[in-house]
């Protein structure tokens, strides 16, 4: 149930990238409980030194604080809001969803994207998908005036609405992507046994991975990792429109991304270190833990450009299987969550000076 509540949480906070800054303040105070240092960089990411060995192995283990959403670029003057996308918004899942705009000073406005009332849509219509560009968002406001008075201006940006709910082993949630690696990190923390460490750890809450996956390389520069490990989600395709996709699936164990690749304009992904890859494997079979071998083409995570740093890093995507990935409702299974915090603690409790030798 710990891990349950932190994820509650932890989604209950509003953190599209740029705005990471209550995610932030969370994990700062929940680190500083146990971390020989934490600090947040002038861009906003979170790190958390655990230990200090000296010239022992560095590992940076991160995960992405912010979530997807819009900004505003107009308030209309009857009092609708225009957005654009911040993020891989989905726009099929997005009508008649529930949305918080976040004003300068901190405030959280409730609105709904609005959607054609269905008895004059014409039937041609009732089939296409409204793109970003065209939707609107209603504050209930009347006027231009009235948006903002209530302190909404352009440039303010706008999230899902908060949503959490628990049915067996399963958790409906809004940005389980990626409130899920930052639990993990967390609770991670909290279990660890620091006398067992034989390298030294950093845990990093990255920003704006949703906004350009750069936003973690400040963090990758000032801690000089010698093996990096991302946590985020892996796409779950155990519904029955991606079944041909791959064999993921809620409950199977946490994952390891064998191949990503964006494709859509971004050269990058990650093909992760054999040696590294072998590791984890034998980590994952002694600790007697199933874990899933992915491949995502079509999307990335902060490991596709943090490797390149520095000397190039060895990296490794480790993740959870999640559901509706990017829609307002998201869905995960907490044991693959549990399973994938064990296999963590037992990666880092065998890193040492011998752990990875690349030849």
């Amino acid at each position: 149930m710990k891990l349950v509540n932190l994820l509650k949480e932890l989604t209950s906070l509003v953190g599209p990238s740029g705005y990471e800054y209550f995610v932030a303040s969370f994990l700062k105070d929940h680190m500083s409980q146990k971390c020989k240092r934490v600090w947040r960089d002038p861009l906003g990411n979170v790190i958390c030194q655990l230990n200090e060995l000296g010239n022992k192995p560095r590992v940076a283990v991160f995960a992405h604080m912010d979530e997807l959403g819009f900004i505003v670029r107009k308030i209309e003057d009857n009092g609708f809001l225009r957005v654009e996308r911040l993020g891989g918004i989905p726009e099929k899942a997005i009508a008649s969803t529930r949305v918080i705009v976040l004003t300068e000073d901190d405030k959280k406005i409730e609105g709904v994207i609005g959607v054609k009332s269905h008895h004059l849509t014409k039937i041609e219509e009732r089939r296409v998908v409204t793109s970003v560009q065209d939707i609107y968002i209603d504050v209930g406001a009347e006027t231009k005036e009235e948006v903002m008075k209530m302190g909404i201006k352009v440039g303010n940006p706008v999230v899902y609405g908060r949503q959490f709910f628990k049915i067996g082993n399963r958790i409906f949630s809004n940005s389980l992507d990626n409130r899920g690696g930052c639990a993990i990190i967390l609770k991670a923390l909290e279990d660890i046994d620091i006398s067992k460490l034989k390298a030294e750890i950093y845990f990093i809450g990255s920003v704006q991975e949703e906004f350009s996956l750069r936003g973690v390389l400040p963090a990758i520069r000032s801690v000089k990792p010698d093996i990096a490990i991302c946590l985020d989600i892996a796409i779950a395709c155990d519904t029955p429109d991606l079944e041909a996709h791959t064999d993921v699936k809620l409950g199977g164990g946490p994952t390891i991304n064998m191949y990503t690749f964006h494709g859509r304009g971004t050269l990058a992904g990650l093909i992760p270190s054999k040696e590294l890859v072998k590791k984890i494997f034998e980590i994952a079979n002694e600790e007697r833990i199933n874990l899933q071998r992915n491949v995502f083409f079509g999307g990335l995570t902060d490991s596709s450009f943090a490797q390149l740093e520095l000397s190039g890093i060895p990296s490794i995507d480790l993740g959870f299987p999640a559901r509706y990935t990017h829609s307002p409702l998201e869905v995960c299974d907490i044991r693959d969550l549990e399973a994938l915090e064990k296999l963590l603690i037992s990666i880092l409790y065998r890193i040492d000076e011998d752990f990875l030798i690349i030849q």
